[in-house]
């Protein structure tokens, strides 16, 4: 994270130490060791952990590959799972698969799987509430967030106003990263607009995890370690950011090791099943993971992501048989080749992979179809050539 130190400091200088601008400006560089003075609350490992499988061989071809394209890319590790076995796993300067890394947003997708949970158990009535039935005293504050909905909020298309540039010391994305009391913050919210367009805002995702605390009368922190953290069998103790009264950063900050990081990506890839226990319902993943609904939603749907592929023919015949072949959304174009003598022919369709996804390019990448799932987190992506989602469905494509 990179915030305006002048500004800052200037600003730091006439405010209390504990103000939360003082604490931004200290952590303006994020760095892997900054965690542990973080205020956060435990998560703890189950006493019966679930460990993948160790399918490694004599290093393949592919193998080879990811070891040098990720190299110079600022990644501090890099999983990959197919049927429960691990086919990679690097983990590069000196951090181990013990290392407690930061998520980010990732733990969007975990507080929305919360949602999830507390509908399937009846305490969430319904996405189409009014998130003042939860949080009645926002009707105060706007009458218009009666309007609003959970759906809204899940989606990123609730209209709520919230500055979230990390360039302003006075944007939302500060105080909420800071503050000591984001409760409040998030209890002063206001809509800007009427709620349907998407506008990815981590307010909406605070105000879900204070619905979810309402709605189940738990700490945030509670119910996801009786209904994820515990059944999934995660195999290391785990931290969730808090501020001063121990109120969990809901839209971000998990921190974790890799593989248990993967658990999460097995539940979805098994339909929210665990071992035989359903976790969450199938309707609910489907909705976060079907091609269709994802394409009617641009790539975003319950505080998931997915992303557009793209296939290239020299032969119309070839790409339209492709663009059959395909059972998700696609659609064909042509371009002139860049020596004009021929077309090339491009099929656009949406994958039926999909992902949780945070700020520093940290990604839980899960194929259904290929019994896949892979996890890159890191600082950064120090490659300018492609980008780390396109990179992650190549390698997804590989294999």
């Amino acid at each position: 994270m990179r915030l305006s130190s002048s500004i800052l400091l200037t600003l730091c200088l006439f405010t209390l130490p504990s103000c939360y601008l003082l604490t931004a400006y200290k952590y303006r560089q994020f760095k892997l060791e900054s965690l542990a003075s973080l205020r956060s609350t435990p998560l703890k490992k189950s006493e019966e952990p679930f460990a993948f499988m160790d399918g490694r061989k004599e290093k393949t071809r592919l193998q080879q590959v990811l070891d040098s394209m990720l190299a110079p890319t600022h990644t501090y590790s890099f999983l990959v799972i197919r049927n429960d076995s691990i086919l990679y796993e690097n983990y590069f300067g000196e951090i181990t698969p013990e290392t407690q890394l930061p998520s980010f947003s990732v733990a969007k997708s975990f507080v929305s799987t919360l949602v999830g949970i507390a509908l399937d158990e009846g305490k969430i009535k319904s996405l189409d509430d009014p998130i003042t039935t939860y949080l009645p005293e926002l009707k105060k504050r706007d009458p218009n967030l009666e309007k609003v909905t959970i759906q809204h909020l899940l989606d990123m298309r609730s209209g709520i106003k919230s500055l979230e540039t990390l360039k302003s010391p006075f944007s939302n994305a500060i105080k909420l990263g800071f503050g000591r009391n984001i409760t409040r913050i998030a209890l002063k919210s206001k809509t800007e607009k009427t709620p349907g367009e998407k506008d990815y805002k981590n307010l909406n995702t605070q105000l879900l995890g204070l619905i979810v605390e309402r709605a189940t009368q738990q700490k945030l922190q509670n119910y996801l370690q009786t209904k994820i953290w515990t059944p999934l069998q995660m195999e290391s103790d785990a931290s969730w950011n808090t501020d001063a009264r121990k109120t969990v950063r809901a839209f971000c900050c998990i921190n974790a090791t890799t593989r248990d990081f993967a658990k999460f990506g097995r539940l979805y890839l098994n339909r929210g099943k665990w071992n035989g226990q359903q976790i969450v319902s199938e309707d609910w993943v489907r909705a976060c993971s079907d091609p269709e609904i994802m394409e009617r939603y641009s790539g975003y749907k319950n505080q998931w992501w997915s992303r557009q592929s793209f296939r290239s023919f020299r032969d119309s015949t070839e790409a339209l048989k492709f663009q059959q072949q395909n059972p998700y959304p696609s659609a064909v174009s042509s371009r002139s080749s860049r020596d004009g003598r021929s077309r090339m022919y491009r099929v656009a369709y949406r994958s039926p992979a999909f992902y949780a996804a945070g700020v520093l390019n940290q990604f839980v990448y899960v194929h259904p179809a290929k019994k896949l799932v892979i996890v890159r987190l890191g600082r950064t992506w120090g490659n300018s050539s492609f980008g780390p989602d396109a990179f992650l469905y190549w390698v997804g494509d590989q294999l």
